[in-house]
């Protein structure tokens, strides 16, 4: 019995461990567009060689297969478990090639020739701001308002289209607007604001937690590296829920909202995202992505207007403010 008993427990540790792990669910081939139907994996940032083309999908399960095609450029697909929460689609080529990846939810979209007129289909769109949580879509990953059940008006709301109380101290919280020109200093602010109080904060999406620190000015943070050289950074936090070097899927709370927290003068989520480690202003990639939803074009338009009104009143206030001290 003892014997059996150990048999099924070395059978066990190397069987896949699949947990919360996603599955691939179909892969199909036509007109060189390989399509990945799969729920809850993430391809991470492919591997190149001369004549093979390696797709990981992270934190998936699938049972092997073969897509032989003697057609073209292209020799054959094939897949496979790479390790217990990686799949490994393989491509191989007959010479040289060129591939595009356009992401959604449930599947992935690869153009394995030169041009296949690779976009987003109206359906496709159509599904993706259908949620309304997500943001924006950047070098093949798509990103996730980080805020626990908030919907992308609600996020407008509560970032560019919010003005502070406290407008001189808190400054106003998009991309790039004054910060400590009160004190008779310059800097600019790297990120978005978002005030909201007693809520989850949430992985904009999958990557891996390379730091938790703490400090007089973000209070608590969090910062998730992703593949493609990107990063996201979650600020004025009071609590993290995860650890460093833990693998974070989208959506997962990383962390919690409840009172203000380092220099920040009323409870808020400052998220940065940077790419190559430069940050960027999430607004263009947000407005891109949201094209086809006229309500939400509108609302930042309207915004991006008061936006203008917003800081020249600023700018007044903090220039009486210095008068006075």
């Amino acid at each position: 019995m003892r014997k059996i008993n150990k048999l099924l427990l070395i059978l066990l540790l190397f069987l896949p461990v699949t947990g919360q792990a996603g599955k691939i669910n179909n892969l199909s081939f036509n007109e060189n567009k390989l399509v990945i139907h799969h729920q809850g994996c993430y391809l991470k940032q492919p591997l190149t060689g001369t004549n093979k083309l390696i797709l990981p999908l992270e934190h998936c399960t699938s049972m092997a297969g073969k897509i032989p095609r003697s057609t073209g450029n292209l020799k054959q697909i094939h897949w496979a478990q790479h390790d217990p929460t990686t799949v490994w689609i393989v491509v191989t080529f007959l010479t040289d090639y060129q591939f595009e990846i356009v992401p959604s939810p449930d599947k992935y979209t690869i153009c394995l020739a030169k041009s296949c007129g690779l976009k987003q289909s109206p359906e496709d769109l159509e599904k993706l701001t259908q949620s309304q949580t997500l943001m924006f879509s950047l070098e093949n990953t798509l990103f996730q308002i980080p805020l626990k059940n908030m919907l992308i008006a609600e996020f407008l709301d509560r970032s560019i289209g919010f003005v502070p109380h406290d407008i001189i101290r808190d400054g106003l919280p998009h991309f790039g607007s004054k910060r400590d020109d009160w004190k008779k200093k310059t800097r600019k602010h790297l990120g978005y604001d978002i005030y909201t109080d007693k809520v989850d904060v949430i992985a904009a999406a999958p990557g891996v937690v390379s730091r938790i620190g703490k400090s007089y000015q973000a209070g608590l943070y969090i910062k998730l590296n992703h593949d493609n050289n990107l990063t996201t950074v979650y600020v004025h936090l009071n609590q993290a829920l995860v650890k460093k070097g833990q693998f974070i899927n989208r959506s997962e709370v990383i962390g919690r909202i409840d009172g203000a927290a380092g220099n920040a003068i009323s409870p808020q989520l400052h998220f940065e995202i940077k790419v190559k480690n430069k940050n960027i202003d999430p607004l263009p990639l947000i407005e891109k992505f949201y094209q086809a939803d006229q309500p939400i074009k509108d609302k930042i338009q309207y915004f991006k207007q008061q936006l203008i009104k917003s800081t020249q009143y600023r700018d007044h206030l903090v220039e009486q403010y210095l008068l006075k001290h």
